[in-house]
């Protein structure tokens, strides 16, 4: 695999606050050992409000950590989603880091929540803005059935926003994080100018990125694979095993490689996320023009040259505006044949 300068490095997919921070510290610098790193690169490391301390925060920032993820999930209904930390712990941790010199901070917040009305999201909305962090991630809460609030629900415990009053809470946290002077620049992140976090834009954008550790996906080139999800198994595997020139790892669980018309669909799939879009000379294939044209006249699609992209009456409805586009791209590539 050729070697290139590293942009950016994200630690999340589940909770890395959790671990020894010196665990953190050693990695990173394992990583600077075998990989050159760009003079700026953003290091992102998501964490538990209950996780944070004066003590962390400085391990972390001196072990090279620059930008900071908060999973606050909202400041009113934490312990009904699991949740450890209380509304006034999240209020400290991020009191904790910007005592910590921490100038680039991301809050997570979730809507969409069991009986939570416009009234209820705007309370959180008034902590988290009073809060003022550089980055807003803000998710619509996925009801998994094989978890503890999915059978709670099952068996009639909590309600949750039907599709018309989810429609009004996405719109409630567009106007209210807009109002403050964040800009969406993705479905469901906004920042302060200049503050997107790259590492996502540019995974948005198509490109390449190394995945390390259990359940870890990579993406190179025409690559895909999935590391083992078994800790054990994938410390097992990977202990003494080199890295080949080219591909996937030899110990993925599971690997593939993607022709143009896969390329395409991820291409739909990441680029129809972000308001700036995507250019159509990206795609192998083509788009039917009838399906643009008409995505545009309804309001839902916007067209700069070879540009595309969501409007904001497209964001909301984006699966199915994607389903179209993918459907067109599949009867073009058909009509072609």
């Amino acid at each position: 695999m050729r070697t290139q300068p590293v942009d950016t490095v994200f630690f999340g997919g589940g909770t890395p606050s959790c671990v020894q921070p010196g665990l953190i510290a050693g990695i990173l610098r394992t990583a600077r050992d075998l990989f050159p790193f760009s003079d700026n690169a953003e290091i992102s490391l998501e964490a538990n409000p209950e996780d944070v301390t004066p003590a962390w925060i400085r391990t972390m920032s001196e072990a090279g950590v620059n930008r900071f993820s908060l999973g606050v999930q909202s400041f009113a209904c934490a312990g009904t989603l699991g949740r450890r930390h209380t509304p006034q712990r999240a209020i400290d941790a991020v009191g904790e880091l910007r005592a910590g010199g921490v100038t680039n901070l991301n809050l997570d917040l979730m809507f969409a929540l069991p009986d939570q009305g416009p009234s209820e999201l705007d309370r959180d909305l008034d902590e988290l803005i009073a809060l003022s962090p550089e980055h807003v991630s803000c998710y619509g809460l996925t009801l998994e059935p094989d978890t503890p609030l999915g059978r709670d629900y099952a068996a009639g415990r909590f309600r949750f926003p039907d599709d018309e009053t989810w429609l009004k809470l996405y719109r409630t946290v567009q106007d209210r994080l807009e109002g403050a002077g964040y800009n969406q620049y993705e479905i469901s992140n906004w920042a302060r100018t200049g503050m997107e976090c790259r590492h996502n834009l540019l995974i948005w954008e198509g490109a390449d990125y190394l995945g390390i550790g259990p359940a870890a996906v990579s993406r190179w080139k025409r690559w895909r694979w999935t590391e083992p999800a078994n800790p054990m198994e994938y410390r097992r595997l990977v202990e003494g095993c080199r890295w080949p020139q080219e591909g996937p790892s030899p110990w993925a669980a599971a690997a593939d490689t993607v022709d143009d018309e896969g390329a395409d669909l991820e291409t739909l799939l990441t680029g129809t996320r972000l308001l700036r879009g995507f250019d159509l000379g990206r795609l192998h294939g083509r788009l039917l023009e009838d399906c643009i044209c008409d995505l545009r006249t309804k309001g839902f699609l916007w067209q700069t040259g070879d540009r595309v992209g969501l409007t904001r009456p497209g964001l909301p409805v984006a699966d199915s505006i994607l389903a179209q586009l993918v459907d067109a791209l599949r009867s073009s590539e058909e009509s072609v044949r």
